[in-house]
């Protein structure tokens, strides 16, 4: 890190005024001012959450030594040869908008940001005034204007490839020595170890969600197959899932838990599947046999799933969706905390659903027979946690089902 490569100036230092008894003040007081920003800085690498934020912690951290009046950090745009300005702090931005700065083999590409980018080393000028290469000339004379002195453009390099430039400019002459040179260049170097670090970072979260945006869209097709054999019950997992979501919200779960809820309930009743759709169509009283069958689908639900790899307890909480908090449901007759919250929470949005909408036995009940249920019911059947969170979300954000 930062502190590895300045280290051994500060112990050098620290010698010499050990072995020859000289207190040299400055450098001393410029060396443990360097330290500090450094410490900072390696706070700011573990902490930005972007490369903005990052970029301009650096410049922030720079400005606090006494010999920089001020710092940019310019980045190549792809694609092209221009070299955009991301973040500065000091005195003199004025500077940032008054000259072209490129890194392409054009009269704008000669300066020192340019020419450091292209050959990946730092140029540094002593002294601007004085300079003695007329290529920097347009530079020079609008540093000067703007108060610089001196200044050091050291290239940031990202997986072997110049990506921008680290600028500093000072009001003092002579402001970059060895020392000074030293500190940029570890500075530098851990901007490109910090970017590099956030876009593996960004490219983790962008395959992460594009692996969970695949797995919704694979388990909303495999919800679609299993309701396409009851046309009856067409779009019940769908309007579960979303009465479920809204359920676990209302109840301050996390995002995490909400997402595995939303799954569990487009899959529900995939272990219908085992079902005869003459059972599952039919518009009488089923028999003790044929609700026998049906009462099996959480098991066979649970079966299908528990292969697959969720990240979530999908398997689980679809064999306990029928469970009731007195040991009345099935398959298991779980009881109390024996049924995951998971399941409570499903189980009631299946319920209310259920009553709302139309069965082949019988026309739709509406949703204040559906909420009756399970508020008379609740400590009984229903968690009275998930019982309260369902009625608010329907009277007091006012849920519809689609």
């Amino acid at each position: 890190m930062l502190l590895d490569g300045f280290l051994p100036d500060f112990v050098s230092l620290m010698e010499k005024i050990h072995e020859e008894g000289i207190y040299e003040k400055p450098k001393v007081t410029r060396l443990l001012s360097q330290a500090i920003i450094l410490n900072r800085m390696n706070r700011l690498l573990l902490s930005a959450r972007n490369d903005g934020e990052l970029f301009q912690g650096i410049c922030d951290l720079l400005t606090r030594l006494d010999y920089i009046k001020f710092v940019w950090v310019g980045i190549v745009e792809k694609g092209s040869f221009d070299v955009r300005p991301v973040a500065s702090a000091g005195t003199g931005g004025g500077y940032l908008h008054k000259v072209r700065i490129t890194w392409d083999e054009s009269e704008f590409g000669k300066g020192p940001t340019g020419t450091a980018i292209k050959t990946g080393r730092p140029v540094l000028m002593s002294d601007i005034s004085e300079t003695s290469d007329s290529r920097y000339d347009p530079w020079c004379e609008e540093a000067t204007r703007q108060g610089f002195a001196s200044s050091i453009a050291i290239p940031i390099s990202h997986n072997e490839e110049t990506i921008g430039a680290l600028n500093v400019y000072s009001s003092e002459k002579n402001a970059f020595g060895q020392m000074e040179i030293g500190f940029l260049v570890e500075v530098a170097q851990d901007i490109a170890i910090g970017l590099k670090s956030l876009r593996l970072e960004e490219e983790l979260k962008r395959t992460v969600s594009e692996l969970r945006e695949g797995l919704t869209k694979t388990v909303e097709v495999i919800a679609l197959m299993s309701e396409a054999r009851d046309p009856y019950t067409s779009g019940h997992q769908q309007r579960v899932s979303k009465l479920a979501s809204a359920i676990a919200r209302k109840m301050g779960l996390d995002e995490s838990q909400v997402e595995g809820i939303r799954i569990a309930g487009l899959l529900h009743d995939v272990g219908k599947i085992s079902v005869p759709i003459e059972i599952l169509s039919k518009p009488g009283r089923l028999t003790s046999h044929e609700f026998s069958l049906i009462k099996c689908h959480p098991e066979t639900g649970q079966r299908i799933l528990e292969g697959v790899r969720f990240p979530w307890p999908v398997a689980g909480v679809i064999l306990q969706h029928h469970e009731r908090l007195d040991g009345s449901g099935y398959p298991e007759g779980l009881k109390g905390e024996e049924i995951s919250l998971e399941a409570r929470i499903l189980g009631v949005a299946d319920v209310v659903e259920a009553i709302s909408s139309h069965r082949p036995y019988r026309p739709g009940l509406g949703l204040d027979r559906a909420l009756q249920e399970i508020e008379e019911h609740k400590g009984s059947l229903y968690d009275p946690d998930v019982v309260e969170a369902c009625i608010a979300v329907f009277l007091d954000e006012g849920f519809k089902f689609d």
